[in-house]
């Protein structure tokens, strides 16, 4: 009996072509010994979903339907790592609070919609280098203007040189009195 099919799910915010030229033109400026993430797979995750069947795809979408991501700015202007995990990130000082909010609304509802996720408390961060093999580099300030105006469902698909990620579900910003 064969394993019915599941997809790896997560949402995330992506930058748009200029942010992700800005970050990825620091990060070849760092030398982790580590593994680059391409910049097509630049994105800040929201809710990693995992893997999950192809039946909860609707549900979740409807879930994200629901809700008002209102617009907003930050600067990624900070560099940390996550030494277990070697990866080395590019996050921001000063979360909007209005993203803070939205992030709780979403799991929020995964929760209540009972949605399984990682419960790991969330930490806003851009993944620049995976399986970093050094101390992380001294580096140079970095102040690169991000303008939040949507976010999305992302399969994780597993290819012969690492992974790609598809959108299979984008939303616009609204304003707040969007919010349901």
């Amino acid at each position: 009996m064969s394993k019915p099919p599941t997809h790896r799910l997560f949402f995330a915010l992506n930058p748009d072509d200029r942010v992700r030229s800005r970050v990825q033109e620091f990060q070849k400026h760092l030398d982790t010994g580590g593994r680059a993430v391409p910049a097509p797979n630049f994105h800040v995750t929201l809710a990693f979903l995992g893997m999950q069947p192809p039946d909860l795809i609707p549900p979740v979408r409807k879930i994200a339907s629901q809700l008002a991501f209102e617009p907003c700015r930050l600067t990624l202007d900070s560099i940390g790592h996550f030494r277990q995990a070697g990866v080395l990130w590019l996050g921001t000082k000063q979360v909007p609070p209005q993203l803070q909010e939205f992030q709780h609304a979403l799991v929020d509802r995964l929760l209540r919609a009972e949605i399984g996720y990682d419960r790991k408390p969330w930490k806003f961060h851009l993944t620049l280098y995976r399986k970093m093999r050094k101390q992380p580099p001294i580096i140079e300030p970095v102040n690169i203007e991000w303008a939040l105006n949507g976010f999305s469902l992302i399969e994780s698909v597993s290819v012969n040189r690492g992974v790609e990620y598809h959108s299979i579900g984008h939303w616009e910003a609204q304003s707040r009195a969007g919010y349901r």
